[in-house]
Parts: C-alpha cells; structure tokens; sequence
C-alpha cells in the first residue's frame, strides 16, 4: 500500500511516499522568491503547488492511481482530539478561509485532497492538526475570566513519540502515561494521559519555558510594564515574544550546538543562560509529572535539540527521577502522518470528522 505524505513549508514542500512503514523517497520541493512573489498570500498558492507536485510524481515515475493514500500535515482549524481525519469540505473551507489563522500547511489538506481526486477518490487525511485540544475545562482557566489558556503545538510528533514509546514498551498507548518534551525553536511539554494530552503549553501564546526563540512565561506586571512603556508597539513585543525571546534574546544566537560549546568552554554568560533554559524546561516537566499524579512511564525528549547529547544527557540528570527518559531526536513529520494513516486503516484507530 503506496501513502504520499504533503509537508508544505513557506518557501518549500516536503514530499515522501512509502510502501506501507518502508520508506521509498523523499524530496524538498524549494520555490524561488520570483515564483512565490506572484501569489497575494500563502492559501492562493495552491494550483502553482500541485502543479509542481504533478511534476514530482512524473518525474519519479510514480502514476497516481497507484497510490492508496494521501496524508498532509493540517493547518489552523477550532480546536479538536488528536486523531486521523478524513478531509472534508468544513475543513477545506476553514483552511482556505484562514478564519483561525494562515500557516502553510493550510495547504496540506486541499493539495493531498486534490491529488486524492485525481487518483480517483482514494483517501485523503490530516493526522493531528496543531489545535489538538484534549485539555480539561479546569486546565484551560487562568487567573483572569478574560484569559483562558489554549492548546496549540507540536500535536503530530507528541502523539507519534508517544506511540512509539508505547510499542517499546510493549503497551498500547492508552494503558501508558508519558512526558512529552519536543524541544526546538520554540518548545512544548505536554502530560499524555492514557493516550490523551490532558496539559501542555500553548506555542503560539509563547507560553511555558522559554526556549531558543520564544520568551515562555513572564511576571505579568513587568510584562504588562513592558507592553505600556512605549517601547514596542503590538507588533514589535509580539514578535519579541514569540520569535526574539529565550536564548536568542540572551545570547544573539538560536544555534544550540554554538550554545553548548560556548558554555562548555567557559563562557560564563552563556553557561548561566543555558543552565536557566534546562532549569525551566525541567520545571515544565516536573509540573506535567504532578498532573498526572507521579504516576510516569517515561519522559520523551523530541524534536531538534534532542538531536543533541549534552542537551538530553543534562536534562536527563536533571528528570531521571520522575521515569526513565528516552529520546526520540528530530521531527519527522512525513513518518508520522503515514503510521497515523496505517494504525487507521488497521483499525488501530477509528477514523475522525471535522465539523
């Protein structure tokens, strides 16, 4: 069974097909700024990008009617479970309008959609969209009736980790508890309860520990301070939040790799800043093992700086008293959607609907 995996990327589309869980091809379709520079906005894209996808498919020699599935990485929808979900129209429509918002895998669903219709109407699916929202009402209050918290982050490599840790230990995932770290640009740590993420961070609010590019929790005065000095505009300390904060505001630099060998050759500065990162981070982690009252399986280290061994090997120092830790580096995104895709067909999974 043929699964073509769509990963659309602001300047790129990631594209992989399999057989099954074997691995075939990958290919990074790059655009030029000149192509890209017709196109008003990331959802108009979508004709340019299947065309290219078309030629892709010719060009390996892979005929579509002989792929089985088509799976895409989901843009911005109302929050919803984790799972994998059949595209629809309400989905189509929610993504091409951008009335939750507009990232470039809005266009996942429409392109694998499409190339599902020309295949002749074969499957077509998102696996756990970003919103996944399985918190409980008490997790979502905040101090303040005008604020609420919210779920967005890295939904689609939480639950594949997941999942896969459960296979490890020879579980099925809802009979296991697990601490989810995806640890990147910005980073999510999430409590998995029996299978459902029942507490994370919100990514988008910049919330939690800080992390390479994002501020995480601030003291609301000084933040609120800050907001009315006259220094930023809306824009300027959004940004600053979300994309200028954590190590890059401390250190100039987003590069852990560059972090770790200044902190390890003794620059002082850069050590103390590296140590506070790993100390927030841990307290994330400590916050989530509460919420599922002590009772851990593992913690997971993910995403890019898992890929990094004094990163995993000074968190891991720091959390081995809560479970065993393991790390999953990377975020392959094109694997995850295809295992969403066969635990469904295996009837693992039931199949989801977006309303």
């Amino acid at each position: 069974m043929k699964i073509l995996a769509i990963c659309p990327a602001f300047e790129s589309t990631k594209v992989a097909l399999y057989e099954n869980y074997d691995h075939l091809w990958t290919e990074i379709q790059g655009y030029s700024a000149s192509e890209l520079a017709q196109f008003p906005n990331i959802v108009s894209q979508e004709d340019f990008r299947l065309g290219k996808l078309m030629e892709l498919l010719d060009m390996k020699g892979e005929r579509v009617n002989d792929i089985r599935a088509f799976v895409a990485t989901c843009g911005i929808l109302h929050p919803v479970e984790g799972g994998t979900y059949i595209i629809n129209i309400d989905m189509l429509q929610d993504l091409a309008s951008c009335k939750y918002g507009m990232i470039p895998a809005n266009l996942g669903a429409p392109l694998a959609m499409r190339l599902a219709t020309a295949a002749g109407s074969r499957y077509a699916y998102v696996v756990d969209p970003p919103v996944v929202d399985e918190m409980s009402e008490a997790a979502r209050l905040t101090g303040l009736p005008d604020i609420s918290r919210w779920s967005v982050f890295h939904a689609l490599n939480h639950r594949a980790v997941a999942n896969r840790e459960a296979v490890n230990l020879g579980k099925k995932v809802t009979d296991c508890n697990f601490i989810v770290c995806h640890a990147d640009y910005a980073t999510s740590v999430a409590a998995h309860a029996g299978g459902r993420i029942i507490d994370v961070n919100d990514v988008d609010n910049a919330s939690g520990c800080m992390s390479l590019c994002q501020s995480g929790d601030l003291p609301p005065i000084a933040l609120a301070n800050l907001c009315f000095s006259g220094k930023y505009t809306h824009e300027e300390i959004t940004v600053r939040l979300q994309r200028n904060g954590g190590l890059m505001a401390h250190l100039g630099t987003d590069d852990l790799g560059e972090i770790i060998k200044r902190a390890n050759s003794g620059d002082r500065k850069t050590s103390l800043i590296y140590s506070a990162f790993l100390f927030q981070i841990t307290k994330q982690i400590g916050a989530c093992a509460a919420t599922l009252g002590g009772k851990v399986d593992s913690v997971i280290l993910t995403g890019g700086l898992a890929q990094y061994e004094d990163f995993c090997v000074r968190l891991s120092n720091l959390v081995s008293w809560i479970g065993p830790v393991v790390a999953y580096p990377g975020e392959d995104e094109a694997r995850a959607l295809v295992e969403g895709v066969i635990r469904l067909l295996k009837g693992e999974e039931e199949q989801k609907v977006y309303a």
